[in-house]
Protein backbone atom coordinates (compact mmCIF):
# COMPACT_ATOMS: atom_id res chain seq x y z
CA UNK A 1 0.00 0.00 0.00
CA UNK A 2 2.90 2.24 0.88
CA UNK A 3 4.20 1.69 -2.52
CA UNK A 4 1.37 2.53 -4.46
CA UNK A 5 1.00 6.18 -2.50
CA UNK A 6 4.51 6.40 -3.71
CA UNK A 7 3.52 5.72 -7.35
CA UNK A 8 0.13 7.92 -7.13
CA UNK A 9 2.10 11.15 -5.92
CA UNK A 10 5.20 10.58 -8.67
CA UNK A 11 2.41 10.55 -11.31
CA UNK A 12 0.98 13.84 -9.65
CA UNK A 13 4.21 15.29 -9.66
CA UNK A 14 4.97 14.36 -13.19
CA UNK A 15 1.47 15.29 -14.50
CA UNK A 16 1.54 19.22 -13.24
CA UNK A 17 5.21 18.97 -14.54
CA UNK A 18 3.52 18.44 -17.59
CA UNK A 19 0.98 20.97 -17.14
CA UNK A 20 3.22 23.36 -16.47
CA UNK A 21 5.81 22.95 -19.12
CA UNK A 22 2.95 22.97 -21.85
CA UNK A 23 0.97 26.31 -20.71
CA UNK A 24 1.95 29.27 -23.08
CA UNK A 25 0.04 32.41 -22.43
CA UNK A 26 1.57 34.92 -24.51
CA UNK A 27 3.27 36.85 -22.00
CA UNK A 28 7.07 36.27 -22.82
CA UNK A 29 7.95 36.62 -19.05
CA UNK A 30 5.09 34.94 -17.41
CA UNK A 31 6.05 31.99 -19.87
CA UNK A 32 9.40 31.77 -18.95
CA UNK A 33 8.11 31.88 -15.10
CA UNK A 34 6.03 28.99 -15.82
CA UNK A 35 8.73 26.88 -17.95
CA UNK A 36 10.95 27.42 -14.80
CA UNK A 37 8.29 26.42 -12.88
CA UNK A 38 7.74 23.34 -14.81
CA UNK A 39 11.24 22.34 -15.28
CA UNK A 40 11.60 22.61 -11.58
CA UNK A 41 9.00 20.28 -10.41
CA UNK A 42 9.59 17.74 -13.17
CA UNK A 43 13.14 17.94 -11.80
CA UNK A 44 11.92 17.37 -8.45
CA UNK A 45 9.65 14.73 -9.36
CA UNK A 46 12.38 12.85 -11.07
CA UNK A 47 14.79 12.90 -7.97
CA UNK A 48 11.94 11.42 -5.52
CA UNK A 49 11.48 9.01 -8.33
CA UNK A 50 14.94 8.16 -8.08
CA UNK A 51 15.21 7.79 -4.67
CA UNK A 52 11.93 6.17 -4.71
CA UNK A 53 13.44 3.57 -6.97
CA UNK A 54 16.86 3.16 -4.93
CA UNK A 55 14.32 2.42 -1.72
CA UNK A 56 12.48 0.15 -3.37
CA UNK A 57 15.80 -1.92 -4.86
CA UNK A 58 16.80 -1.65 -1.04
CA UNK A 59 13.83 -3.12 0.18
CA UNK A 60 13.57 -5.92 -2.04
CA UNK A 61 17.34 -6.78 -1.35
CA UNK A 62 17.08 -9.54 1.46
CA UNK A 63 20.85 -10.29 0.80
CA UNK A 64 21.34 -9.26 4.71
CA UNK A 65 18.95 -10.73 6.72
CA UNK A 66 20.92 -13.93 8.71
CA UNK A 67 18.20 -16.22 10.19
CA UNK A 68 21.93 -17.37 11.71
CA UNK A 69 21.70 -14.34 13.97
CA UNK A 70 18.18 -14.00 15.65
CA UNK A 71 16.56 -12.14 18.32
CA UNK A 72 13.68 -13.32 20.19
CA UNK A 73 10.81 -11.20 21.14
CA UNK A 74 7.55 -11.92 22.84
CA UNK A 75 5.11 -9.35 22.37
CA UNK A 76 1.56 -10.28 24.17
CA UNK A 77 0.49 -13.97 23.29
CA UNK A 78 3.57 -13.90 20.30
CA UNK A 79 6.83 -15.09 20.43
CA UNK A 80 8.62 -14.61 17.57
CA UNK A 81 12.81 -14.87 16.05
CA UNK A 82 13.81 -11.78 14.16
CA UNK A 83 17.09 -12.34 12.21
CA UNK A 84 19.51 -9.96 11.83
CA UNK A 85 18.75 -7.32 8.95
CA UNK A 86 15.28 -7.07 10.83
CA UNK A 87 13.99 -4.94 13.13
CA UNK A 88 10.79 -6.01 15.89
CA UNK A 89 8.19 -3.29 16.31
CA UNK A 90 5.63 -3.34 19.07
CA UNK A 91 2.24 -1.56 18.80
CA UNK A 92 1.28 0.70 16.42
CA UNK A 93 0.81 4.29 15.51
CA UNK A 94 -2.32 4.40 17.93
CA UNK A 95 -0.96 3.06 20.71
CA UNK A 96 2.86 1.78 21.40
CA UNK A 97 1.86 -0.38 23.51
CA UNK A 98 -1.20 -2.16 21.75
CA UNK A 99 -0.28 -5.86 22.45
CA UNK A 100 -2.47 -7.37 19.62
CA UNK A 101 -0.08 -5.87 17.16
CA UNK A 102 3.43 -5.71 16.09
CA UNK A 103 5.87 -5.79 13.13
CA UNK A 104 9.14 -7.61 11.48
CA UNK A 105 10.20 -5.20 9.58
CA UNK A 106 13.93 -4.28 6.79
CA UNK A 107 12.49 -1.09 5.71
CA UNK A 108 9.26 1.03 6.02
CA UNK A 109 8.54 -0.81 2.41
CA UNK A 110 9.80 -4.51 3.84
CA UNK A 111 7.66 -6.05 6.50
CA UNK A 112 5.64 -8.31 8.44
CA UNK A 113 3.11 -6.66 10.29
CA UNK A 114 0.95 -9.05 12.21
CA UNK A 115 -2.68 -8.72 13.97
CA UNK A 116 -4.42 -10.43 16.68
CA UNK A 117 -8.28 -9.34 16.15
CA UNK A 118 -11.78 -11.22 16.49
CA UNK A 119 -12.97 -13.10 14.06
CA UNK A 120 -15.41 -10.56 12.23
CA UNK A 121 -12.32 -7.74 12.41
CA UNK A 122 -10.09 -10.69 10.40
CA UNK A 123 -12.61 -11.54 8.22
CA UNK A 124 -13.60 -8.09 7.27
CA UNK A 125 -9.97 -6.55 7.11
CA UNK A 126 -8.53 -9.92 4.97
CA UNK A 127 -12.12 -9.64 2.61
CA UNK A 128 -11.14 -5.79 1.72
CA UNK A 129 -7.55 -6.74 1.23
CA UNK A 130 -8.67 -9.25 -0.93
CA UNK A 131 -10.53 -6.75 -3.25
CA UNK A 132 -8.26 -4.29 -3.40
CA UNK A 133 -5.18 -5.86 -4.07
CA UNK A 134 -6.08 -7.57 -7.41
CA UNK A 135 -2.58 -7.72 -9.84
CA UNK A 136 -1.86 -11.33 -10.40
CA UNK A 137 -3.38 -12.75 -7.63
CA UNK A 138 -3.22 -16.07 -6.39
CA UNK A 139 -4.70 -17.80 -3.30
CA UNK A 140 -1.66 -19.57 -0.89
CA UNK A 141 -1.92 -22.15 1.70
CA UNK A 142 0.11 -24.31 3.66
CA UNK A 143 1.87 -25.52 6.69
CA UNK A 144 4.83 -23.03 8.38
CA UNK A 145 5.99 -24.28 11.28
CA UNK A 146 3.24 -25.04 13.69
CA UNK A 147 0.53 -23.21 12.22
CA UNK A 148 -1.87 -23.70 9.05
CA UNK A 149 -2.17 -20.59 6.63
CA UNK A 150 -4.96 -19.68 3.89
CA UNK A 151 -4.72 -16.42 2.23
CA UNK A 152 -3.24 -14.70 -0.87
CA UNK A 153 -0.80 -13.52 -3.00
CA UNK A 154 -0.66 -10.39 -5.09
CA UNK A 155 2.17 -8.21 -7.36
CA UNK A 156 2.71 -5.07 -6.22
CA UNK A 157 2.86 -3.54 -9.34
CA UNK A 158 7.03 -3.32 -8.76
CA UNK A 159 7.83 -6.50 -9.79
CA UNK A 160 7.91 -7.80 -5.74
CA UNK A 161 5.01 -9.36 -4.21
CA UNK A 162 2.73 -9.07 -1.30
CA UNK A 163 0.73 -11.92 0.85
CA UNK A 164 -2.28 -11.17 3.00
CA UNK A 165 -2.55 -14.29 5.62
CA UNK A 166 -4.90 -15.32 8.53
CA UNK A 167 -5.20 -18.29 10.62
CA UNK A 168 -6.69 -19.20 13.66
CA UNK A 169 -4.51 -20.69 16.71
CA UNK A 170 -5.77 -21.37 20.47
CA UNK A 171 -8.53 -19.76 19.64
CA UNK A 172 -7.27 -16.23 18.46
CA UNK A 173 -7.70 -15.18 15.05
CA UNK A 174 -4.01 -13.91 13.34
CA UNK A 175 -3.61 -11.89 10.33
CA UNK A 176 -0.08 -11.01 8.48
CA UNK A 177 0.35 -8.52 5.30
CA UNK A 178 3.78 -8.64 4.58
CA UNK A 179 5.84 -7.62 1.17
CA UNK A 180 7.10 -10.63 1.08
CA UNK A 181 6.06 -13.98 -1.42
CA UNK A 182 4.37 -16.89 0.24
CA UNK A 183 7.13 -19.32 -0.87
CA UNK A 184 10.02 -16.63 -0.30
CA UNK A 185 12.64 -18.10 2.23
CA UNK A 186 12.14 -15.54 4.76
CA UNK A 187 8.18 -15.69 5.01
CA UNK A 188 9.31 -19.30 5.67
CA UNK A 189 11.30 -19.28 7.71
CA UNK A 190 10.16 -15.89 10.21
CA UNK A 191 6.51 -17.94 10.19
CA UNK A 192 8.32 -20.49 10.85
CA UNK A 193 9.55 -19.35 14.55
CA UNK A 194 6.10 -17.61 15.34
CA UNK A 195 4.49 -19.56 18.10
CA UNK A 196 1.22 -18.11 19.62
CA UNK A 197 0.19 -19.03 23.50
Amino acid sequence: MKKKLLVCFLATALCLSATACDVKTGDKELDKQLNEAGEAIEETANEIADAAAEEIDKATDTSDIDFDKTTTKEWGDFTIDVPSGMEFKGGDFLDENNKSVFSVKKSELSYFDFNEEDEQTQKNQYDYNKSTYTEKQKDVSGKIGDIDWEGFQYSDGFGGNGIELKTQVNGKFVRVSATFAFDDEVTQKLLASLKVK
